[in-house]
């Protein structure tokens, strides 16, 4: 069951907001002060925004929503670090967001951009889910407005946002896109370019179009192999988006932008560690501007049915010095949120009923957007 009507649209919105001031004689001088109640006020009720006249508050009351998300689950990590959020969609699908509070009192927000993800990425239990469907721009921008909701309980804020949650961004990019534009708007929600990371897979037309829309914003690229052989197996986008392309598509973010890429690298024992790799991984990146992240793979994805395993201390440890000798800078990500199933997708594929093969007009809506990219 639908939790809005189906005629109500989001307060983020501003086409329609502005439309519908138009509609009712309203000046559109109107929205500045609709636009800093929700985005510097965080309202959550018309009836707080005195500024307006009753009636208008009647009006948006009726025509917007300010949250089509309802929280189902919420789960604190013991450490209070981790907070992670099962939310359902108006259309009864679960997508998941996470708050990372870090010791250094950066807090970070973990977006997703759809329900479910098509690139069946073997280690991944978003990819079990299969795409569901992708996600609006108001649906990411209400992620972010129930992680502040949460935080300003606790007087705190936000200062990252990453999409790396469920789905990839580059096959959602126009509904991404705007998302981005409403986080770091000044008169919005005012977060510095440089404070938001896409993380893609590898979606090379995805890549070049986002170097040109968002030079500030940061690039995190799932590599997990350092040659086509090795990632194939377990990433299916390499058989479409090989290395080759992909980091020639990488040089030029890097040429353009002067920032670096930030590598994950996730470390299953026996399948992503193996000592050969080390020296390949290094080759790989020796000489462009790269962080490598390596990922301690998350037991608790053992729901892929995979039995795979995370890699020793020791082993990471010695990529990080053969790397170290090729001058590219790593670090071996802190886990958070293990006793809570944090790893992206794990809530929702336990409690998502869903047909993977239902989804023929999402992959089309796809389909098409890669063609924009590359035309």
């Amino acid at each position: 069951m639908s939790n809005i009507q189906e005629s109500v649209f989001s307060v983020h919105d501003q086409e329609k907001i502005l439309d519908l001031l138009k509609s009712h004689n309203e000046k559109a001088f109107r929205y500045t002060q609709i636009e800093h109640a929700i985005y510097k006020d965080l309202i959550q009720d018309w009836n707080e925004v005195t500024t307006l006249a009753k009636p208008l508050r009647e009006i948006l009351a009726k025509n917007t929503s300010f949250m089509s998300l309802t929280i189902h689950k919420r789960m604190d990590s013991e450490d209070g670090q981790t907070s992670k959020f099962l939310l359902k969609t108006h259309d009864d699908k679960m997508i998941e967001c996470v708050i990372m509070r870090h010791l250094s009192g950066r807090n970070t927000l973990c977006v997703s951009c759809q329900a479910g993800c098509p690139m069946a990425c073997v280690f991944c239990a978003t990819g079990k889910l299969g795409l569901i469907r992708n996600l609006t721009f108001a649906e990411m921008v209400e992620q972010f407005m129930i992680a502040e909701y949460a935080l300003k309980a606790e007087w705190k804020e936000l200062r990252n946002v990453v999409f790396m949650g469920m789905g990839e961004p580059f096959l959602n990019y126009p509904q991404v896109k705007e998302a981005i534009n409403i986080l770091t708007a000044q008169k919005k929600l005012d977060l510095s370019s440089r404070r938001v990371t896409i993380s893609s897979c590898g979606i090379v037309p995805g890549i070049r179009k986002f170097t040109e829309d968002f030079p500030q914003v940061s690039l995190a690229i799932s590599l997990h192999a350092p040659n086509d052989i090795a990632r194939s197996s377990i990433m299916p986008v390499d058989h479409s988006y090989p290395l080759k392309d992909l980091m020639a598509s990488l040089d030029e973010y890097c040429a353009k932008t002067n920032k670096r890429v930030f590598y994950e690298y996730i470390m299953i024992s026996g399948v992503t560690d193996k000592l050969e790799y080390m020296q390949e991984l290094a080759d790989l990146l020796k000489g462009r501007l790269a962080h490598v992240n390596f990922i301690p793979y998350n037991p608790g994805e053992g729901i892929m049915g995979v039995g795979h395993k995370p890699t020793s201390m020791i082993i990471m440890k010695k990529f990080q010095q053969v790397l170290e000798k090729a001058w590219v800078p790593s670090t071996i990500r802190h886990t958070m949120g293990d006793d809570i199933a944090a790893a992206c997708g794990q809530l929702a594929l336990k409690e998502e009923k869903h047909d993977p093969s239902k989804v023929p007009d999402v992959l089309e809506e796809n389909r098409q957007i890669l063609d924009s990219m590359n035309n």
